[in-house]
């Protein structure tokens, strides 16, 4: 189900993904739980909202960067927002890559195959 004039206009300028120009061209909405819920989208239609604008801003024919609507729409899709899929813990630092959390025993064992 698309979103109603009245939801559109409820949500804030920072749940949309595109939003330079008048509020007529912003697109994209990506709206956190707490956007969603006040302007009244059911958390299904929150959950479509965020997988459409990912697939759709791929498209030859629209406006944007595809990645770069994708990579919004998991952080806001994401449980954690997204710290997990992009390297980062929760606080915002970079975690260390795989094979450099390996303990000494993980690191003995993988030397000796």
């Amino acid at each position: 189900m698309a979103l109603s004039a009245a939801q559109r206009r409820r949500l804030p300028r920072s749940a949309f993904a595109l939003r330079s120009g008048p509020r007529s061209r912003w697109a994209y909405p990506l709206p956190t739980k707490g956007q969603a819920r006040a302007a009244g989208i059911s958390e299904p239609a929150r959950q479509r909202m965020l997988r459409a604008a990912a697939a759709y801003s791929h498209r030859s024919t629209t406006r944007g960067s595809g990645p770069r609507i994708t990579a919004a729409a998991k952080r806001r899709a994401s449980p954690r927002g997204g710290s997990r899929a992009w390297g980062t813990t929760a606080t915002g630092r970079r975690r260390a890559p795989a094979r450099a959390r390996r303990t000494t025993a993980t690191r003995t064992a993988a030397r000796r195959r």
